[in-house]
């Protein structure tokens, strides 16, 4: 039996609406803005804990422009016997990312805020810095300079201005979502070459649907004076002192999800 005509008419119309809609949904174009939230069983940066080997709560959100600007904070929870008086580390960040042919390349600026802490190894030092970052990437291989820009430095340094750190890095991708980290860093402190240290990371993460993904690292770091492997950190005000291998081999499992 043939339909009205008017029916069929307004059969083609939806059609054309509903192919429409879907066709405007794909073309829509993804937010510039992201968020992310991590549960990590240990805070791990550049080899040495954050967290006194102990789990952080971690956190930000990301805005990057089509032109290749981006400007970003994150944050993470910190342990008080490392960051006297402090338990947040709040970074603050923006540069510019781009290409030539199949090398990309990134230039950018960071501020490091740890509120209300000072440091337990040098009376009235804040940890506080800005650094200058640089780098560039070809497939799953980068290098990035960071290069310091504040006088002070970490809360133990007020000359450190100059002190660099390069990152070194191969991340490889396999099948069913899984990613290899391979790190290798190198740090110089301007002034104190007692300070300097390398570090390295192994790790593999496993991208999971709907934006979670689970990860695990293994990181060692070494120091040539054992500067801050064997620091002693008192933080507490009853006067006991705490001892903590910073940079020791650690095992870091870490939980994420990204919006």
């Amino acid at each position: 039996m043939n339909r009205p005509f008017t029916s069929r008419l307004g059969l083609a119309l939806l059609g054309c609406i509903a192919t429409a809609g879907a066709v405007a949904q794909e073309a829509a174009p993804a937010s510039p803005f992201s968020a992310n939230l991590a549960f990590t069983t240990n805070y791990v940066s550049r080899g040495f804990t954050q967290s006194w080997s102990r789990p952080a709560l971690q956190g930000g959100v990301d805005y990057v422009h089509a032109s290749g600007i981006y400007l970003g904070t994150w944050l993470s929870t910190l342990s008080d016997r490392e960051f006297r008086d402090g338990h947040l580390e709040w970074d603050l960040y923006g540069g510019y990312n781009g290409t030539v042919g199949a090398l990309g390349y990134t230039a950018g600026l960071a501020y490091y805020a740890y509120p209300g802490s000072s440091s337990p190894l040098v009376d009235g030092k804040r940890y506080d810095y800005a650094e200058l970052k640089l780098g560039l990437n070809h497939g799953s291989l980068s290098a990035t300079y960071y290069r310091t820009l504040t006088q002070r430095w970490f809360g133990t340094f007020d000359d450190a201005r100059g002190s660099g750190y390069v990152d070194l890095s191969f991340n490889p991708q396999f099948g069913d979502g899984y990613t290899l980290q391979l790190h290798a860093g190198m740090g110089r402190v301007s002034h104190h070459r007692e300070a300097n240290w390398h570090d390295v990371k192994l790790g593999v993460s496993k991208a999971l649907p709907q934006g979670w993904s689970v990860g695990g690292a293994v990181t060692r770091a070494w120091d040539r004076d054992a500067y801050w492997t064997g620091a002693d950190f008192d933080a507490d005000p009853q006067g006991t002192v705490y001892t903590k291998r910073l940079g020791k081999t650690a095992l870091a499992l870490t939980v994420s999800k990204t919006f």
